[in-house]
């Protein structure tokens, strides 16, 4: 491998030589990654592999990209209580923030010359898996628990993956997956199963510095898994350390009021798997907001760390609350998200409210994915009917007008 890299384990330290590893030889912990400090640094904004100097990216490998990241950074239309940006990651090839992660997957697996990928999704990574497969010329098994909705599964399929509902809840698809043997690569997005594919989120931290000029106060993001939101605090700490920012933001996860594991833990200073199993919600509650949809995110004890080491925050919204920004965000922002994503704008409204974030604050708030992916979520509406001899004023009276 290159040396501007090196894999060592996160809990004990013990270095890793081995490119295919996926946990500690020595004591089984999860892997992550040391760069060196890079000759140069992108000053302008950039896609994900512009800032492959502190990506995991092995000597004499091309990245199987599709173009991700350089997604829009956008100032809120309208008042939200403080200065307000949306990160909007429904703009990358396959409409979600997983395109970064799978980008860096994938490239990985064509580094240690896989010849088969399989991942669990309720949606946004198996179609971002499925993607970059046939990207990089590689049969792709997506398995996903019974119901995820059609406009998901339907791009999978015409990607060519062998797509799989099974019949048990997301947790116990990943059970299936820890149990398949060296000849599958495990495009997973959890850190645990797949360290590589992990270092992708810290390109957000890397373009929305470059974007606004500095770190912003608060950044806010919707947490399902919760790989995303502690993958974007190591690129803020990797940013300080090269000397890019001088200051680090505040982050804050906003889950459902069903699943939120995270908010117990940091209400009750929970610290480890077997705590937050004590308090986990049961998956079979149904959620608009199916993408946050985890009893325990299997990334949680790497997000609590990014919000107790940032002097964050976690919060968790209604589901009526999500239903109304799902709607505001495409009415009054511009913005056709997935429901996961409207938790992000409730969640700031919430922390607004208790006085956390403050009037003359930053805050960027990740917009997870697209609308475009999950229009089935939308309420029922008809379009106004109109007859074949409708004249000029019959349209002024439908559109009236601004002032």
């Amino acid at each position: 491998m290159t040396a501007h890299f090196r894999i060592a384990c996160r809990a004990c330290g013990a270095p890793s030589p081995r490119i295919a590893a996926t946990r500690c030889a020595a004591c089984g912990g999860t892997l992550g990654f040391s760069y060196d400090a890079p000759a140069s640094w992108p000053r302008q904004p950039g896609r994900v592999w512009d800032y492959a100097a502190l990506l995991p990216l092995p000597a004499g490998v091309e990245p199987v990209t599709l173009g991700e990241g350089g997604t829009p950074l956008l100032p809120a239309a309208r008042d939200r209580g403080a200065r307000v940006w949306w990160k909007n990651e429904g703009a990358n090839p396959t409409g979600s923030q997983k395109d970064r992660a799978i980008s860096l997957a994938m490239t990985h697996a064509r580094a240690i010359g896989a010849r088969r990928i399989a991942v669990a999704s309720t949606g946004s990574v198996g179609l971002a898996c499925a993607a970059y497969s046939a990207r990089a010329s590689l049969p792709c098994l997506i398995l996903m628990p019974k119901g995820t909705p059609a406009e998901r599964l339907k791009p999978m399929l015409a990607f060519g993956a062998t797509v799989a509902a099974v019949d048990t809840t997301f947790e116990g698809i990943e059970r299936l997956l820890r149990a398949l043997d060296d000849s599958w690569f495990q495009a997973s997005t959890i850190a645990a199963l797949s360290p590589w594919q992990s270092e992708g989120p810290k390109t957000i931290a890397f373009e929305t510095v470059a974007q606004l000029g500095r770190a912003p106060d608060w950044f806010v993001v919707p947490v399902g898994g919760g790989g995303t939101l502690a993958g974007i605090w190591r690129g803020f700490l990797d940013l300080r350390r090269i000397g890019a920012i001088d200051r680090l933001p505040r982050m804050a996860s906003v889950q459902t009021t069903t699943f939120n594991a995270l908010e117990i833990a940091m209400d009750r200073g929970l610290s480890t798997m077997d705590e937050l199993a004590a308090v986990a919600a049961d998956e079979s509650h149904e959620t608009i907001a199916r993408n946050l949809k985890h009893g325990v995110p299997p990334d949680a004890l790497a997000a609590l760390a990014a919000l107790r080491e940032s002097d964050g925050a976690a919060v968790s919204v209604g589901e009526d609350e999500i239903r109304s920004w799902h709607l505001r965000l495409a009415a009054e922002e511009g913005i056709f998200a997935e429901p996961s994503c409207a938790a992000a704008p409730a969640g700031i409204d919430r922390l607004v409210a208790d006085g956390r974030i403050a009037r003359g604050e930053t805050v960027v708030a990740l917009v997870t994915g697209s609308g475009l992916r999950e229009p089935g979520a939308l309420p029922p509406r008809e379009p106004v009917p109109l007859p074949a001899s409708a004249s000029l004023a019959d349209l002024d009276r439908l559109v009236p007008g601004r002032g």
